[in-house]
């Protein structure tokens, strides 16, 4: 309330000082000047008007904003004792339940302490008789595992056994098959070689021919056409040759690789054989 008084204060001598002005005007002017000013009478007093109307808003405005801030005040003290009895009664709560539980907590040990000591005389009690059973499953257990051990090893025994077996017979196989594939590659070799031989000497046989056939004919070996002629011959023996050699380094190849998938076949069922006597070991013992 107290922001409105000074704007009615500084609105009212304004709008006077409007009014005397006017009227000043019109005594002093002519009948031209009259309409002149009751126009601007008129206007003065639509102003004054406004600010009136304006005033009286800022008047009930500023009633709204002091009675909202006397309800807020209001509800921040109603509020505000709320909270201080809220905390007063949980504060005492707190208390209570502190006390009770400490009363608790007392009456709980005393209990607990009388059950330990009862606890502590079975558990005495208890321990004696363990022991003793102990003692007795102690003879029991080295006895047991005693036998389980000779029975173990005896089982392990028997299963190196079969390896072992297998081992031999595959290995005895590998030889006699490494023996025929011995024998195998001396008959390729025996064959390539007899084979070479052939070769020379038809290319021998028929350099001579060709050269016989040469002379024959008038033409010198020398010559470019008895050159090419026998060049031809020995190019086709080198080509045969070379046929011959592919073809036997293949089947020297088969030979070995025989050799080696019956290699990998024998450590293939050895590996088997081991990882099923380990599960079976496993399974029965453990």
């Amino acid at each position: 309330m107290g922001g409105i008084t000074p704007l009615v204060t500084s609105a009212l001598p304004l709008a006077g000082s409007v009014i005397n002005t006017v009227r000043s005007t019109s005594n002093s002017s002519s009948n031209a000047a009259a309409q002149q000013a009751a126009a601007q009478q008129a206007a003065a007093e639509l102003e004054y008007k406004r600010q009136q109307d304006a005033l009286k808003a800022q008047q009930e405005a500023a009633a709204l904003e002091y009675q909202r801030q006397q309800d807020a005040a209001r509800a921040a003290a109603e509020q505000a004792a709320l909270d201080r009895k809220y905390s007063e009664d949980r504060t005492a709560t707190e208390r209570a339940a502190a006390a009770a539980e400490a009363a608790r907590q007392q009456q709980a040990q005393l209990s607990a302490d009388a059950q330990a000591r009862e606890w502590a005389r079975q558990d005495q009690l208890r321990q004696q008789d363990a022991e003793l059973q102990r003692q007795k499953d102690e003879a029991a257990r080295v006895a047991a595992e005693q036998a389980r051990a000779n029975e173990m090893n005896s089982y392990r025994s028997s299963q190196e056994q079969t390896l072992a077996q297998l081992r031999a017979s595959q290995e005895a196989a590998y030889l006699a098959q490494d023996k025929e594939a011995q024998a195998q590659s001396a008959q390729l070799v025996a064959a390539a070689d007899a084979a070479e031989k052939r070769r020379v000497d038809a290319l021998r046989q028929n350099v001579s021919k060709t050269r016989a056939s040469l002379g024959a004919r008038g033409v010198a070996a020398g010559d470019g056409s008895g050159e090419a002629i026998l060049l031809g011959l020995t190019k086709d023996t080198a080509t045969e040759r070379q046929n011959a050699q592919a073809v036997d380094q293949l089947k020297q190849q088969a030979i070995q690789q025989n050799l080696d998938a019956i290699r990998r076949r024998n450590l293939l069922e050895q590996t088997q054989l081991a990882d099923r006597q380990k599960l079976e070991f496993m399974s029965k013992y453990f």
